[in-house]
């Protein structure tokens, strides 16, 4: 009996260690700020961008604005970028020259606590300022607020769909985009009720009425691809691509998902 007992137990006790443990280092695995790559102001300059600092709760956080490459008539269509959790939108602005080149502006936004932004990262703060600077875009004469597409990469999907419930985005693109925290949870064995930041982008996309496109590595091990099926069944007629990559190399060539994306957008865009 006393050996039975132990074989019940020690399991147990382990697996209490593990849920306990989850709690507490949850917070700095989803946003790993004492990874991130060092702040570089100077890519964003380079490429002809402005760094503007807006209030918020916690202080104050950053966006960029990259204007287009070349004379297009205002206002301007806008693409508006939230990075994944282990970047920066300093890396972010060498990137987008050939949206930029096809008229766009675009807004990298920053999260809180991330390159020179205040505050701690979190579902809310993350909402907040995501709130904010799409507020900033429609609030710019030379941005069109009837023609901004949100572009989220792995994290950077959660942020941009918090804005579902109060704007209307002409589109939304979605990069290798977990299903919620709560499903990342679960593969992990791990109840939802631990989850301090319940990103649920499932239930966020199903809200959403416009035109969606989605990426994905068939060979992502960080976001399994189970994560788009999920995401599909929400949204049966998004456009979507499967690569044979992992997370950090989707998408396989960044030049053809750049001319790829803008085709799938110019007829909602640049419509006559």
């Amino acid at each position: 009996m006393t050996t039975l007992l132990w074989i019940i137990t020690i399991p147990l006790f382990a697996y209490l260690i593990y849920l306990v443990s989850f709690y507490f280092i949850q917070h700095r695995m989803l946003f790993p700020v004492h990874e991130l790559p060092p702040s570089d102001p100077a890519l964003i300059e380079n490429a002809g961008g402005e760094i503007h600092r807006l209030e918020f709760s916690q202080g104050e956080f950053e966006l960029a604005y990259l204007p287009p490459l070349q004379n297009f008539k205002q206002p301007f269509p806008v693409l508006m970028v939230a990075h994944g959790n282990g970047n920066i939108i300093d890396d972010w602005a060498p990137r987008v020259d050939y949206m930029r080149e096809q008229g766009y502006a675009v807004i990298l936004v920053e999260y809180p606590g991330y390159g020179r932004c205040d505050g701690t990262p979190s579902f809310d703060s993350i909402s907040e300022t995501m709130n904010l600077a799409y507020e900033w875009v429609e609030q710019q004469e030379q941005l069109d607020k009837e023609r901004i597409v949100l572009l989220g990469r792995s994290m950077g999907g959660g942020a941009v769909l918090t804005l579902v419930p109060k704007h209307k985005p002409v589109a939304i693109v979605l990069m290798s985009t977990y299903s919620s925290i709560v499903d990342l949870a679960y593969k992990r064995l791990l109840p939802a009720f631990l989850v301090q930041h319940p990103f649920d982008n499932v239930k966020a996309l199903s809200e959403y009425q416009g035109m969606v496109y989605l990426i994905h590595g068939k060979a992502d091990r960080t976001v399994p691809i189970d994560a788009l099926n999920k995401l599909l069944t929400v949204k049966e007629d998004a456009t979507h691509k499967i690569y044979e990559t992992a997370h950090a190399d989707t998408p396989a060539d960044w030049d053809e998902f750049w001319k790829e994306l803008e085709q799938f957008l110019k007829p909602v865009v640049f419509k006559e």
